[in-house]
C-alpha cells in the first residue's frame, strides 16, 4: 500500500525505538517527510512552527500525555494547526482510554504493535475523513 502525495508526518512518542519503527512503516507507505518529537511538548512546538498533514502519536508519554496535547491542538485558538489528523498509537486500548481518546478529538487508533498495512489503512482514513454522523458507527481501530 503506498499513499499517494506529498505528505508531511509527525511522530511523538517518548521510546526512541518506537518513533523509529513508527517512521519506518511510513517510508514503506512512500511518506518520507517525517519529523520526531520526543514527547508531548516538543511535539506542541513542532506543530506551531511546521505544517503537518498527520500526526502519529503515542498516549502515555511522561512530559504532556496524548491528553494533554489533544487539548492544546483542539483548542481553536491554537490556529490552522488545530485541525491536524491524528492517529493514536497505544499499547493500551481500553475502552475506557478509547472513549476519552475520541471524546477529546483522536481521529483513528492504532494499537501497538501494528503494521505498515495497518497504518495505511489508518492514513486513508484520517485523510479522507467521513462525515461527523457516520463516524460513530466507522471502524475507528485498526489491531
Amino acid at each position: 500500500m503506498q499513499i499517494p502525495g506529498k505528505i508531511k508526518a509527525l511522530v511523538v512518542d517518548d521510546n526512541a525505538y518506537a518513533r523509529a519503527i513508527a517512521s519506518l512503516n511510513f517510508g514503506k507507505l512512500g511518506v518520507t517527510d517525517v519529523d520526531e518529537a520526543m514527547g508531548g511538548a516538543e511535539a506542541i512546538l513542532a506543530l506551531l512552527s511546521k505544517r503537518y498533514d498527520v500526526m502519529l502519536m503515542d498516549w502515555y508519554m511522561p512530559d504532556v500525555s496524548g491528553a494533554g496535547v489533544l487539548h492544546v491542538l483542539r483548542d481553536t485558538r491554537f490556529g490552522p494547526a488545530s485541525t491536524t489528523p491524528v492517529i493514536l498509537m497505544t499499547a493500551y486500548a481500553s475502552r475506557e482510554n478509547i472513549v476519552r481518546a475520541r471524546e477529546i478529538g483522536v481521529d483513528a487508533i492504532l494499537v501497538k504493535p501494528f503494521t505498515a498495512e495497518q497504518l495505511g489503512m489508518a492514513m486513508n482514513r484520517v485523510l479522507t475523513p467521513i462525515p461527523r454522523d457516520d463516524a460513530e458507527t466507522a471502524d475507528e481501530i485498526f489491531l
